[in-house]
């Protein structure tokens, strides 16, 4: 018998994993175009034997900065908040329909929640009005942080009269982490290699071979304090926690106060995940939990990556792609089997 709850709370999660490489890929361009734009920009400074003179013209230069980021990075970052996330209210809408028409022919759920909570509430539209300007301050945040960034570097490189190549390199590096637009071809063979298969499963080793390679033989950091680290973290955690921020209210709305938590275990899963999902702390035999259950759980757990919040929306910290699901008890048999 299928599970009309994991199958949907796994298509969700799937979902979130398409549209992340997705937009990780046209983050990846937008940065690009953004590094080959300041490059430019500061190419006009004035110069004296190769070295950065005029401190006045620095610091002009910020306002121009600025407008490279919002125009190009501002841009993306809206495209995420505002089509992102309105697909994904559509899946978890679907996804409510789904589970609850089935659980409306096993007479599990009456005629009026199955009309009411198969649709988008007028207070679920207004939580997604605010959860997209709380997530679009974040990546503005992110904006404002690396335009200050980007224009320091200019300023104190200026300051003490250092060549311009010191400049671009750490304006390259500020930006994307590793030089992006490097000279050296082998370095840009690795750099290509990572970026189209960060998200193949099937080729992890080869791509973290190559990332030791960068960090090793070429010395760059694919991390580090850059924009592109913050930028697609902010994607990471925005996509995941929108999608259990909307789920959860809609579930407490419609009175769902047991919950099942559902994805992938791999190698870098935290114990916490791991747990939770392999039975570890079961009580019952359906594995389901109630909230106030989760909640002592979390406070009473500590690992690195863990994020302050509401467990149900925080689920297991930074980069976590795990998700819970909410269903009522009625809908298992003794055994712990689901019976819509």
């Amino acid at each position: 018998m299928s599970d009309i709850v994991k199958d949907a709370t796994l298509y969700r999660i799937k979902q979130i994993e398409l549209a992340e490489a997705e937009y990780y890929k046209t983050l990846v361009k937008t940065l690009d175009k953004i590094e080959r734009e300041v490059i430019l920009l500061v190419s006009t400074l004035p110069l004296t034997d190769g070295k950065l003179v005029e401190l006045q013209s620095a610091i002009a230069i910020r306002p121009q900065i600025k407008a490279i980021l919002e125009r190009e990075y501002l841009a993306w970052s809206d495209t995420v908040v505002r089509t992102g996330f309105n697909k994904q209210s559509k899946r978890i809408e679907k996804g409510f329909k789904a589970v609850l028409e089935k659980a409306r022919k096993k007479n599990k759920v009456s005629a009026k929640d199955l009309a009411v909570f198969s649709e988008l509430t007028k207070g679920d539209l207004a939580l997604i009005q605010n959860l997209k300007q709380q997530f679009f301050t974040q990546f503005k945040d992110v904006s404002n942080t690396f335009t200050r960034r980007l224009a320091e570097k200019v300023y104190t490189n200026t300051l003490v009269g250092s060549n311009f190549t010191v400049l671009e390199k750490e304006l390259r590096q500020t930006i994307n982490g590793i030089y992006a637009s490097a000279d050296d071809v082998e370095a840009q063979k690795l750099i290509a290699y990572i970026n189209r298969n960060k998200f193949n499963k099937s080729k992890k080793a080869q791509v973290d071979k190559s990332v030791q390679t960068l960090q090793s033989k070429f010395a760059r950091d694919r991390a580090g304090e850059n924009m592109k680290r913050y930028a697609g973290q902010i994607l990471n955690d925005s996509l995941r926690d929108f999608d259990a921020t909307l789920n959860f209210n809609k579930s407490q709305d419609a009175g769902l106060t047991f919950v099942k938590y559902y994805g992938d275990i791999i190698p870098t899963t935290r114990r916490i995940c791991r747990n939770v999902i392999s039975g570890v702390y079961n009580k019952r035999k359906n594995g389901l939990f109630t909230i106030d259950e989760v909640n002592k759980l979390w406070s009473s757990t500590s690992w690195k990556g863990k994020k302050s919040g509401n467990p149900l929306i925080v689920r297991g910290g930074y980069n976590c792609r795990h998700q819970w699901s909410y269903v009522n008890p009625d809908w298992y048999d003794e055994a712990g089997e689901l019976i819509i």
